[in-house]
This record gives C-alpha cells, sequence and structure tokens, in this order.
C-alpha cells in the first residue's frame, strides 16, 4: 500500500495533456506545434540552431546536439573532449542544442510536455524576437533543473530590451522576475509547461494550473519560439563534465492562436 501511494501522484502529473485554456476561442498553430515522432527534426518548422546567437560562454549551440527519436525531442551537451572537434569559437568550451521557430506569432497558446536535463546547465522554454526597431522576450521556463537550489523553482519572467517608446540594453532593461516553487524536481519526470500570452495579459501554467499572471503593457511585437540548453552563471549553470548524461527531452509542443486574430 505504501508503495502505491508513492507512485500514483507521479503517473497523474505525466497524464496531462494539452488543451487550451478556456474562455477564449483558439484555432490550432500548426507551425509550433510538434509530436516529434518522427526520427529528424522537421526543417520546415525549425531550425536546429539559433542563426542569430550562438550561444552564452561558455556553451555554444550546435546542430550535433539536437535530434528527433523514440518520440521526443532530444537536447544534448557534449563534454569538452566531444566538443573540441567541432572548432568551437574562442572563449568557448562546450556544445548544446538550441530549437528555433521559423515562424513568427504574436499572441497565442504554447505548452510543452517535457522532463528537464538533469545537468548543471539550464533547460529552457521561451519566446523572443530580436530587431532593430524592437527587442522582447517571454521566459516559459528557465530552470538549472540539476543544481538542487533551483531544481524546483519555476521562474516565469519578461524582458522588454527596446521599442519604439524604451530605449534599454541588454544589461539594463525592464523585466518581471518571480519565484514559484513547482513541488517537484524538474528532472525526474516529464510535466506539462504552459504559456497564455493576449493583448491584456501574460499566464504561466503548469500541469494544467496557472501559476502566474501579469497585466500586457508592452509585449506586441511578434515572436519565435525558443526551446534549448545553455549557461548561465546567475544560476551557477556552467558546464561540469562528469554531470552532462542524458538530455532535455521534449514529448511535444502544440500552440494555438485566437480565432479570426490578425498575424
Amino acid at each position: 500500500m505504501y508503495t502505491k501511494i508513492l507512485i500514483v501522484p507521479l503517473l497523474l502529473s505525466t497524464m496531462v495533456s494539452a488543451e487550451p485554456p478556456a474562455g477564449t476561442e483558439w484555432v490550432p498553430l500548426v507551425s509550433m506545434t510538434d509530436e516529434f515522432n518522427g526520427d529528424s527534426l522537421d526543417v520546415s518548422k525549425w531550425f536546429d540552431h539559433n542563426p542569430s546567437w550562438i550561444g552564452r560562454e561558455p556553451v555554444q549551440f550546435h546542430p550535433y546536439a539536437v535530434a528527433v527519436g523514440d518520440g521526443n525531442l532530444k537536447i544534448s551537451v557534449f563534454d569538452t573532449k566531444k566538443s573540441e572537434k567541432l572548432r568551437l569559437r574562442e572563449g568557448y568550451t562546450n556544445v548544446s542544442g538550441f530549437v528555433k521557430s521559423k515562424t513568427l506569432v504574436r499572441f497565442g497558446y504554447f505548452e510543452m510536455r517535457a522532463k528537464l536535463m538533469d545537468s548543471s546547465l539550464v533547460s529552457c522554454f521561451w519566446l523572443s524576437e530580436h530587431t532593430k526597431e524592437e527587442w522582447s522576450e517571454i521566459d516559459c521556463v528557465e530552470i538549472a533543473a540539476g543544481v538542487e537550489e533551483h531544481s524546483r523553482k519555476l521562474r516565469p519572467n519578461t524582458h522588454y530590451f527596446h521599442g519604439p517608446h524604451y530605449k534599454g540594453t541588454l544589461e539594463k532593461h525592464l523585466v518581471q522576475p518571480s519565484h514559484h516553487d513547482l513541488g517537484f524536481r524538474a528532472a525526474d519526470d516529464f510535466h506539462v509547461y504552459g504559456l497564455e500570452w493576449s493583448a491584456t495579459h501574460i499566464r504561466w501554467y503548469v500541469d494544467g494550473k496557472m501559476v502566474r499572471e501579469l497585466p500586457n503593457t508592452r509585449f506586441f511585437q511578434p515572436l519565435r519560439m525558443n526551446i534549448n540548453v545553455e549557461a548561465n552563471s546567475y544560476f551557477k549553470a556552467l558546464p561540469d563534465d562528469n554531470r552532462l548524461q542524458g538530455a532535455y527531452e521534449i514529448d511535444w509542443v502544440r500552440s494555438w492562436r485566437p480565432k479570426n486574430l490578425d498575424s
């Protein structure tokens, strides 16, 4: 009996299915939806790298660290010995993967079912776009799942760097950080993480439950979806060759847009 009591909550957490929030008439956004049931990345929808960013030192993004198999998208991190064969740029010691949508969207509901990488680096799921005129970012998942003090914490966040009525920088810009205790270790099992972005509000969800809401006052720029593993010293998330086993595994991503909304 004792064993069954421990197992049931875990099974429930893994069986949550995708469904956009009530209150809006949604239509599927096919260009940002993928079940990852093939044996390679769908290049009609995704870049297997970030065309505009090679990564935060000392981890460089590379297509070799992106794979699809066993029904999952898998983003890995290579140790220094394997990475050095790829002729990294100066200042970089390790390789990781980055997947970016080829299409832009303004407003919608975006959801993934994933098990985060149990490593010293950060598993991420976010929206962003960087142009000369405007640069903004909405973070759904940004968790150093293998760093004990961060392994159970979701940090829903937004960044507004510059736009028509505000001029910030990478170092100094508008940010809205927060912390949410997940109640579980994000690298132990699959969970569903969702982001609802509308003209009036931004909401974050975990396993179907809303965990944060903000009024939307600035985020109207069309954005791209990003899924990656990166270094981030803020989270004490730097590569450790002894802790790079496994991968960031994404079972699916599913997206919707409000019906009849102009692009």
